[in-house]
């Protein structure tokens, strides 16, 4: 499947290839790569002056299984290398921070990752007096963002915080390169 976005920013328009691909029989990388390039190629004929991005998912389907939903029917995605999260379509604004920890929790499916770890992450570690709390009050305002799928960061206590992935949730972890 292959949805395209197409924005204006400055005068170039902006394209986005979104490709899904289950149960093609072909997980050739090189082969989905210049199936991406052939796309870009031709929307450069179509709109000289476009920029163009494009992202992945190669992972098939198991047979059984309905088809995953795409980026944009999705109720929740997150968009790792783009840095966007979206629910139902509409952006949500996290802040440096709270990308930083939800990116981290959602690579990292069912592991509990500590709240030290995540201090780390928010670069407040090293400055006791101030991070207190800090992580949580980050954590409660990705939850907090999330809305519905608040639930999806869990707290384990005494320990630190855990991502429960669920099958309506899309997560793009790859961008094809340029």
């Amino acid at each position: 499947m292959v949805d395209s976005a197409l924005g204006q920013r400055d005068s170039n328009p902006d394209l986005i290839l979104t490709l899904q691909f289950s149960n093609t029989g072909s997980t050739d990388r090189q082969q989905l790569v210049a199936l991406a390039n052939a796309l870009r190629a031709t929307a450069q004929e179509l709109l000289p002056g476009v920029s163009t991005r494009a992202r992945m998912d190669t992972a098939p389907a198991p047979a059984a299984a309905p088809p995953k939903p795409t980026a944009t029917d999705a109720p929740l995605v997150i968009d790792l290398p783009a840095r966007q999260v979206f629910t139902r379509g509409e952006p949500i604004s996290l802040s440096h921070t709270e990308f930083e920890i939800l990116s981290h929790l959602a690579r990292r499916p069912r592991v509990v990752v500590s709240r030290r770890r995540l201090l780390e992450l928010s670069g407040t570690l090293g400055e006791r007096e101030r991070a207190g709390r800090s992580v949580d009050v980050h954590v409660s305002r990705v939850r907090m963002k999330l809305g519905r799928y608040g639930w999806l960061v869990s707290t384990v206590r005494g320990t630190g915080y855990r991502f429960d992935p669920d099958p309506r949730v899309r997560i793009i972890t790859e961008t094809v390169a340029a």
